[in-house]
């Protein structure tokens, strides 16, 4: 039963991983460093979804040309601020086009950027959330075999719970973070997430994902003491 549960949870693991690598990915056709809008093939009406798409494949075309043409790492680097410029520049050309081809304003091309994220947040944060649960599963099972209220009193186990708590809350509001600008490398198909990585939601809301993880692990801890007292009145 315990292996056939663990299969279980692996395959929602990977499934999740999958479901967050493939959701909201930007459009790989037509991806150049030229500061040229590819178009679309078809015609797709401006909803608030499809600017946002648009709006982000924009974005990441203008980084591109800035980090091509006025990076750090080449040879035309001059200065921050010429980078800062030449990539808002483009950006600013790009949302041009995108407005022009559905007819509506820069404004609400510029608008859209970023918007539209709450399924992407969730495909990305599923994931992980499912694996701290496993850990902190492991964890407090750990502790309630180790520091058995009917063998220590409550005050050792509960300081302990406390303590693993908030080393798994530090350590797994760190991780959600890098997990975070993982997947969204691999969603944008770009690995200089640049300022979007202050965008992501591990990045935006730290201090309540760490309440809310912290939490998480507290009730956790509490049901994993409910299930280990059946076996443990019955070796008293």
């Amino acid at each position: 039963m315990a292996r056939a549960f663990s299969s279980v949870r692996l395959r929602l693991l990977a499934a999740f991983v999958l479901l967050a690598c493939g959701s909201g990915c930007i459009r790989r056709d037509g991806r150049n460093s030229d500061c040229r809008w590819p178009g679309e093939a078809g015609s797709h009406p401006p909803t608030s979804r499809h600017l946002s798409a648009d709006a982000e494949l924009a974005e990441d075309l203008a980084i591109r040309y800035a980090d091509t043409h006025y990076g750090l790492r080449t040879p035309y680097y001059v200065s921050g601020e010429v980078y800062g410029a030449a990539r808002e520049r483009c950006m600013a050309e790009l949302f041009d086009e995108v407005a022009k081809q559905h007819g509506v304003s820069v404004q609400a091309v510029s608008a859209s950027l970023g918007r539209n994220r709450v399924l992407i947040d969730l495909a990305v944060s599923l994931p992980f959330v499912l694996f701290y649960c496993v850990a902190a599963v492991a964890a407090t099972r750990m502790v309630w075999r180790r520091y058995a209220p009917t063998d220590h009193g409550w005050i050792t186990p509960g300081i302990m719970v406390v303590f693993v708590s908030l080393i798994f809350a530090i350590g797994g509001t760190m991780l959600g973070e890098i997990w975070a600008g993982f997947i969204e490398t691999y969603r944008i198909g770009n690995d200089h997430l640049s300022y979007r990585a202050f965008r992501l939601l591990w990045s935006r809301h730290q201090a309540a994902l760490f309440v809310v993880i912290l939490i998480l692990f507290w009730l956790v801890a509490a049901e994993m003491y409910r299930r280990s007292r059946p076996s443990s009145s019955s070796e008293g």
